[in-house]
């Protein structure tokens, strides 16, 4: 399996586009077309997953989208604790100073 059809797979669930993903493996230097090593993979998409967090609900004429958001935290703080990682989606609003917060 490539690190594209990895992150495809694992990410489709929370409409994380294919075009995201191309971002997600382009910021971390991860090649689309080679062999997955999970480990790798998921901790990317631990450090990137924040970025793509839906900020608004889209709406279009009678349809509209809707993000469970805490199912994306839930998810995120399961990645965080296997990687060893801080959860940081669930911080409180005194532990954030700045945007280096999330780098």
């Amino acid at each position: 399996m490539t690190n594209k059809e990895y992150f495809t797979a694992t990410l489709s669930r929370f409409n994380v586009s294919e075009t995201e993903i191309d971002l997600i493996l382009i910021n971390q230097g991860l090649n689309a077309g080679s062999d997955v090593d999970v480990a790798v993979a998921k901790l990317a998409m631990f450090k990137e997953i924040p970025m793509f967090i839906p900020i608004a609900d889209e709406k279009e004429g009678g349809r509209s989208i809707t993000w469970n958001i805490e199912a994306i935290k839930m998810w995120y703080s399961l990645l965080a604790k296997e990687l060893n990682q801080d959860d940081l989606l669930n911080v409180s609003d005194d532990e954030v100073s700045d945007y280096s917060f999330m780098m």
